[in-house]
């Protein structure tokens, strides 16, 4: 997981990935533009939604 927390900046970039592609997408993207903070980020929120039992093909969650 990610070492030190996220700025705003990418924060805001996490969301909107997120909320754009889905969680698995968003995460392949960041891995491949090398944004790893990022990917490890939304990693960490495919984990919480492991734990709360959304399924890797659910649409992403509109907050």
């Amino acid at each position: 997981m990610s070492s030190q927390p996220l700025d705003k900046h990418k924060r805001a970039i996490v969301r909107n990935l997120i909320d754009t592609c889905g969680l698995q997408r968003a995460f392949h993207a960041a891995k491949q533009y090398g944004w790893t903070d990022i990917a490890e980020e939304i990693e960490s929120e495919i984990e919480k939604s492991r734990t709360y039992g959304r399924r890797r093909d659910d649409p992403p969650v509109q907050h």
